[in-house]
């Protein structure tokens, strides 16, 4: 499908793997966090909406804190996904809660991980990378939604250096956005005053997918036009504390989503 034509157009069709978690198995409660598990809910919302698209429940895997163990994550990312979106189509991938950097490389925690022992209990970065894109050799585009950055330190593992990597995934080939929550040495800001309980990030991209990111009013959300408006918001929301970014090499003029087929199909 060619940038600029609107997403669910012809036969294109959404995929979303949407994973959010604020528990884990075996971190102190001190660890926890509060709202991931809203973000992938509210973000699956999203997608069930006319703007987003309308997208059906069976195109979307949702896996929120004790359902979101290693296991059910990697068949999401092997299983799920695999051999479904064609080349019209959009696959969203979206990852809230802990990532960390030891001396084996980078993980995404999950309900279940071990900090002891990361390598055979975590999802590593490698893999994500793996599954961008082999997605990218059968759906037409990926946006991947990273807010992986909670913590400055898990079972003493450094977790700001995991921006750099997250950033690597926008190197494959194919049409890639992707938005990572925060700088490097920055964390991501989560609380009640977004949205009544969310990250400051993910509740700025809904916010702007949902209409607020429209600058030149046309019934539309584009790439670029989320891009500046998620860069500018959270910013705004969270007191300068922390800056999204944005890598890949998706359009701007692409269409995200679709403000007038909302108003049209309350």
């Amino acid at each position: 499908m060619l940038s600029g034509v609107p997403m669910h157009a012809f036969a294109s069709q959404t995929w979303a793997l949407l994973v959010g978690i604020s528990k884990y198995q075996k971190l102190p409660q001190d660890l926890w966090l509060q709202y991931p598990d809203a973000d992938a809910a509210a973000f699956a919302d999203f997608l069930s909406s006319p703007q987003g698209g309308a997208v059906p429940k069976d195109h979307m895997l949702v896996l929120t804190n004790e359902k979101a163990t290693t296991l059910a994550v990697k068949q999401g990312l092997h299983g799920f996904l695999r051999d479904r979106p064609e080349k019209t189509d959009t696959v969203y991938v979206l990852i809230a809660g802990h990532g960390t950097v030891d001396d084996t490389g980078a993980y995404v925690l999950t309900w279940d991980s071990d900090p002891e022992n990361l390598a055979k209990t975590a999802i590593p970065m490698a893999e994500l990378h793996s599954m961008v894109e082999g997605e990218l050799n059968r759906a037409g585009r990926v946006i991947l939604l990273a807010d992986v950055c909670r913590a400055a330190t898990i079972a003493g593992q450094k977790t700001s250096s995991l921006g750099a990597v997250v950033e690597k995934l926008g190197e494959s080939p194919g049409e890639v956005l992707g938005l990572m929550a925060a700088r490097p040495r920055e964390l991501s800001i989560e609380g009640p005053d977004f949205g009544g309980g969310h990250g400051a990030f993910t509740w700025s991209v809904l916010r702007g997918l949902m209409g607020a990111a429209d600058a030149d009013h046309d019934g539309a959300v584009t790439a670029g036009e989320l891009i500046d408006f998620v860069t500018r918001d959270v910013s705004k929301l969270t007191g300068n504390k922390q800056h999204p970014r944005d890598f890949g090499n998706m359009d701007n003029s692409t269409r995200l989503s679709e403000l007038k087929r909302a108003a049209t199909n309350p």
